[in-house]
């Protein structure tokens, strides 16, 4: 049996945040789904049941914070896979510098 995890970078430099949006609204919603069950499966018999189910809604909410995460470190829309180092220090740099002077008004 052999797995073929061949992978590539999407040629399309808006996909790769277009699906890492994609993923992270998927998430919200399987944990709002899930939060849901849980809290049907509270009740009598299935008490257990809920609170396994209420620890996945906790695992699943931090991989939806993981995948903003993700979202915000990955290269700019306009650099595409091939961007040079310069151009995203350049780019991270900038986001910095406006963050301060955020906080510091």
């Amino acid at each position: 049996m052999t797995i073929n995890l061949e992978t590539t970078f999407p040629t399309d430099e808006h996909a790769a945040r277009q699906d890492i949006d994609h993923l992270h609204a998927d998430a919200l919603e399987l944990a709002r789904r899930t939060k849901a069950l849980a809290t049907a499966l509270d009740h009598g018999d299935y008490s257990a049941a809920g609170g396994r189910v209420r620890t996945a809604v906790s695992h699943i909410w931090r991989a939806a914070e993981d995948l903003h995460s993700a979202f915000h470190t990955a290269p700019p829309r306009c650099a595409g896979p091939h961007a040079s180092l310069s151009r995203l220090c350049g780019r991270r740099m900038r986001y910095l510098a406006a963050r301060v002077a955020r906080r510091a008004e």
